[in-house]
């Protein structure tokens, strides 16, 4: 039985990781920390904002893609090593067959792209800086048609154009940062002094829970959305990617987490948005 996955789950975690593993740190002393928070002028400090050149929307960046995409290159190049690729060659043409029916519809069109399909039976595809997408054997084998199989594609090519790689890693390490400013907010009171350890670990989770699982659950609806866009304009049937989800959720694990646990929109979640995302673009009625 295919390993259920919701196209990035298990990989990307290991490679957003690494990623962060490498990014550099938030390091502000203990007196600059309490400087800024009597000023004001902590999180402006931590603050950049740079124009994607896609959309044309101001976003918070402390990284340049190209430096996100020099760092992810390494690990793209183990996986690659260590995972072998497909020797199906019906397999792996379908999947470039499709892809570039996707990517030429896109912002990026034309760009240079390196396109693995890995043999494994994972139900899997993930995207990496520097424009790098890797697609598992089984979630072609899972996809009924090459209509489905768009809405793989196109969702990992979304999210390269929203440059989710870049604002993931951003925010985390403003809060970083912001775990660090109010660590020694805790450590200046004389009231909250004894209970610094069970405060930072609250602060903790309500980023985890509150800040950073939901801004990743709302970057995969808009990946997603961005994909029907191109599943659209490339004149592929957009009703395939209800269905696709419908497959998804049919091979859930019983396991999963809550949705308010998780980085990834349950499979159900998902559905719903997509069917009214589609009505509403008026590309069909569902």
């Amino acid at each position: 039985m295919n390993k259920p996955v919701n196209f990035e789950d298990s990989e990307r975690i290991e490679i957003d990781s690494a990623l962060l593993k490498d990014a550099p740190k938030i390091n502000l002393s203990r007196r600059a920390i309490i400087s800024g928070l009597a000023a004001g002028s902590v999180f402006p400090i931590l603050s950049s904002c740079t124009t994607n050149p896609y959309t044309g929307q101001s976003e918070l960046a402390f990284m340049g893609d190209d430096q996100i995409a020099s760092m992810a290159a390494s690990a793209w190049t183990d996986l690659k090593s260590q995972t072998p690729q497909t020797s199906n060659t019906r397999l792996k043409n379908r999947v470039l067959n499709v892809w570039s029916r996707i990517e030429r519809v896109t912002p990026k069109a034309g760009e240079q792209w390196d396109v693995a399909v890995f043999d494994s039976d994972d139900v899997n595809a993930f995207v990496m800086p520097g424009n790098r997408v890797g697609v598992y054997r089984g979630i072609v084998d899972l996809a009924e048609n090459d209509d489905q199989l768009s809405t793989v594609l196109g969702h990992e090519v979304g999210h390269t154009i929203y440059r989710h790689a870049n604002r993931r890693m951003s925010r985390a390490m403003l809060a970083q940062g912001a775990l660090a400013a109010g660590q020694v907010a805790v450590s200046s009171s004389d009231t909250l002094n004894d209970y610094g350890g069970a405060v930072a670990a609250l602060g903790g989770a309500a980023l985890q829970f509150g800040v950073v699982l939901p801004y990743s659950r709302e970057s995969e609806l808009e990946a997603d959305r961005a994909g029907v866009d191109y599943m659209h304009s490339a004149g592929y049937d957009v009703k395939q990617s209800i269905r696709l989800w419908e497959l998804m959720q049919a091979n859930a694990s019983s396991s999963r987490q809550p949705e308010f646990m998780s980085t990834h929109p349950h499979p159900g979640t998902r559905i719903n948005e997509l069917r009214q995302y589609i009505n509403a673009k008026g590309y069909a009625i569902i």
